[in-house]
């Protein structure tokens, strides 16, 4: 589990320089690249997106290397957005565990 004194490094879309971490980000991306921000998990088994779905509404996910959504949700603010990304991604050796399972149905 991550220390909770060591947060993760947001870095903007624009200043990721490689061609093949840009890919593995863009492809968590559902709204923004302008407004995509990444901040990677110590491990390197996970990384946090935010990026803004509209005014007043930011995305933020969990994503794996796989490039699987283990959680995400919706916040007012980057600031919000990145707090409920960094605790989700302190949890991610739980849910990676989790991710080797069947899903379960969906009703």
């Amino acid at each position: 589990m991550m220390n909770t004194l060591t947060l993760p490094v947001w870095r903007p879309f624009p200043c990721v320089t490689s061609d093949a971490e840009a890919a593995v980000y863009s492809e968590g991306c559902m709204f923004s690249l302008a407004t995509l921000e990444v901040a990677c998990h110590p491990s390197g088994t996970a990384f946090a997106l935010i990026e803004r779905k509209e005014p007043g509404t930011w995305r933020w996910a969990v994503v794996d290397l796989f490039g699987r959504v283990l959680v995400d949700g919706f916040e007012p603010s980057p600031c919000d957005a990145k707090q409920a990304a960094v605790e989700a991604l302190q949890n991610v050796p739980a849910r990676a565990t989790m991710c080797h399972q069947e899903p379960a149905a969906r009703h």
